[in-house]
């Protein structure tokens, strides 16, 4: 593993980064796509459902979005009304989680230049005054094959041998952690763990060091975004982000990084933990989640296929 920058809270850098992959997405192959684009319109978190979880880049109930199903810690995760996707946290943690593909059929950036990026846009409300903690925590994996189900009704993601990233952030009004934006890989993807409940499972990769500065503000929209692009060499630059309001000091903190040896080009998940209203905030609005690709997205009737292979297997599995 190599690390290519290390930031402290610079705007221009930042600005650039995320200019040159938004570039990539858009030159890198003819067939870019957009695998989902939810503003939770309809107000319905759970479409599509088990065994489906993901439209992947089709519209397929024509609602103006192409969904992903959310699964959370029970009773913290609603859709009081269009637009937003609610999530509550209280004196413990919380967990929040998406699948944006199908089971069978995972982004996976195979070849060079193959890249893509998840966005995440949220407001926060009643954000703590300042703490020393990374309360908030963010997962992009590829759930594991076998040794665990998807998640099919509300509750917290298993443990399991997952592959991947994380970011491990500091919420406060006031940045008060060396690290408040930190990436982080799984450290062994062939042990089963919590996936973010279990800081010893992942090693810390690089960082941004902006402690003491402007941190969250209570109504102000946030987005987080995280690129990944496989390189000639086999490796994986990573590019992610968090901007908007003074965060930082200047609306942005960013890390980049280069994985020589990374464990994974698979991806299929995405996963939230608050690890509780004093180190974090009481709620987070979610108004929009997207991801997209430049890897070629299966045909609609290709993807009705391998959804009744899949639907059929997970049957036999459980003596149906």
């Amino acid at each position: 593993m190599r690390r290519v920058s290390s930031h402290r809270g610079r705007a221009a850098f930042g600005a650039a980064a995320i200019a040159l992959a938004v570039a990539g997405i858009g030159s890198s192959a003819a067939d870019a796509a957009v695998v989902v684009n939810d503003t939770f319109a309809d107000a319905d978190r759970t479409d599509p459902a088990s065994p489906t979880y993901s439209e992947y880049g089709t519209d397929s109930d024509a609602d103006t979005n192409i969904e992903s199903s959310w699964y959370g810690t029970t009773t913290t995760l609603s859709t009081p009304a269009a637009g937003t996707l609610r999530g509550t946290v209280g004196t413990g943690s919380s967990s929040w989680t998406t699948y944006f593909t199908p089971e069978a059929t995972p982004i996976t950036l195979a070849n060079t230049g193959d890249q893509f990026t998840v966005t995440w846009t949220f407001t926060p409300t009643t954000v703590n005054s300042t703490n020393v903690s990374q309360g908030l925590r963010v997962a992009l994996v590829n759930w594991p094959e076998s040794g665990l189900a998807r998640q099919t009704a509300d509750g917290n993601p298993g443990t399991a041998a997952y592959g991947g990233y994380a970011l491990f952030i500091n919420m406060g009004q006031t940045i008060g952690h060396a690290n408040p934006f930190q990436l982080l890989e799984r450290t062994d993807p062939n042990t089963a763990t919590a996936l973010l409940s279990a800081s010893g499972s992942w090693t810390a990769l690089d960082d941004e060091e902006a402690t003491g500065t402007t941190g969250y503000v209570d109504g102000t929209s946030y987005t987080f975004t995280f690129t990944a692009t496989r390189t000639a060499a086999g490796e994986l630059d990573i590019l992610s982000t968090m901007s908007g309001g003074s965060l930082g000091g200047d609306g942005t903190h960013s890390v980049a990084f280069t994985d020589t040896t990374p464990n994974t080009f698979t991806f299929d998940t995405f996963s939230l933990r608050p690890s509780s209203a004093a180190l974090t905030a009481a709620q987070f609005d979610t108004s929009l989640f997207r991801v997209d690709t430049n890897v070629p997205i299966p045909e609609p009737t290709s993807l009705a296929l391998v959804g009744a292979g899949a639907a059929a297997l997970l049957r036999r599995r459980r003596g149906a």
